[in-house]
């Protein structure tokens, strides 16, 4: 997600939100099947599914002695195909590791790293990011396991990251497994404009969540997100967001979307607080959502009630102001990938 979006998640929107019982998010981020022995054993390439942990230890300006801790979990149906240099490179729905990294192979997978350096800020500091991430792969090539690290200094932000896999098809085309099942369709009404989009080629589909806080335990401070996110093979993608947010027993709901496709495209953006009556009630979220050994699946249906809450970042300026929603305008989506048989993989 942009810096923009989570920019504007903190000026103005809307939200009101319905979620059925069933499919209900979240079912668990634990476990993965049992390897399919069925599965080619001479190479990588194929469908996997992931589970990731993620934890990070950033700096709180406001008090250098209790620093936020970030703790997120994902789970992740992705494809794995060689890249250009014929290295069999882990794919990932989450934007923040989805980066161009100098890959160097090893006898079993690989190691990436990647350098990023800031902007110079007004005290002349420099701040500079170096990710370091591992890649192995079993010998039967049906299973995988990875390890990073990522360390801003001198911010003093530093992230650590496990991944497991199991490869469920030897296919890496979802539409063509034999192993699992996918589905994709976008039925939408942009700027007053209905389309539906009942196809694409999948790279990957992941449901994450992620939780924000600090240390101290009288300090009254939290942050959690739900991610929901689908890219295609051109880096186009389909992701809904929820973030909650408490400080001091102020509490302010958000929700999100980034839509890209061969369709359509826009942002949704809309936050405001729990005692809002009006913005609370000027956007409709209905959820059905399942994350599972079985696969992972999210339909969720964004509507804009009032537009006068809801905004497109883009559409701050004169210039663009004509992408603003309009009132009656949704995104709906139903985007799955699950297992044909996983229960015979079942733990």
């Amino acid at each position: 997600m942009s810096d923009l979006i989570k920019r504007c998640l903190t000026t103005g929107a809307a939200v009101a939100l319905t979620v059925p019982l069933t499919g209900c998010f979240p079912q668990g981020f634990n476990g993965l099947p049992f390897v399919n022995s069925s599965l080619d054993e001479t190479s990588p390439e194929g469908i996997w599914m992931l589970v990731t942990t993620e934890n990070t230890t950033e700096p709180n300006e406001s008090d250098s002695m209790n620093p936020f801790v970030y703790e997120a979990q994902s789970r992740e149906m992705v494809a794995i195909t060689a890249n250009e240099e014929g290295v069999y490179e882990v794919t990932r729905c989450d934007s923040s590791w989805r980066n161009d990294y100098v890959i160097v192979p090893t006898a079993n997978g690989y190691e990436a790293t990647l350098t990023e350096v800031g902007s110079t800020d007004e005290t002349g500091v420099t701040p500079q990011t170096l990710t370091d991430l591992t890649v192995t792969y079993s010998s039967d090539f049906q299973s995988l396991d990875a390890v990073a690290s990522r360390v801003t200094t001198p911010v003093g932000e530093s992230t650590t990251l496990t991944i497991e896999g199991v490869k469920v098809s030897d296919s890496a085309d979802f539409n063509n497994s034999d192993e699992v099942t996918f589905g994709f369709n976008l039925d939408f009404i942009n700027l007053g404009t209905a389309g539906v989009q009942a196809e694409a080629i999948a790279e990957c589909v992941s449901i994450a969540r992620g939780v924000q806080t600090t240390e101290q335990e009288d300090d009254v401070w939290e942050f959690t997100q739900d991610v929901y996110t689908f890219f295609d093979d051109q880096n186009r993608q389909v992701q809904y967001y929820r973030f909650n947010q408490n400080i001091d027993n102020v509490v302010t709901n958000s929700l999100g979307a980034t839509i890209s496709t061969d369709a359509t495209f826009t942002l949704y953006v809309n936050s405001c607080t729990d005692t809002e009556v009006a913005c609370n009630d000027a956007a409709q979220w209905i959820e059905s959502s399942s994350n599972s050994i079985a696969g992972v699946s999210f339909d969720i249906d964004y509507q804009v009630v009032d537009n006068t809450y809801v905004i497109n970042p883009l559409a701050l300026t004169p210039w663009t102001a004509f992408l603003w929603p309009h009132d009656g305008d949704f995104m709906h989506a139903n985007v799955s990938a699950t297992i044909d048989q996983y229960q015979q993989f079942e733990d």
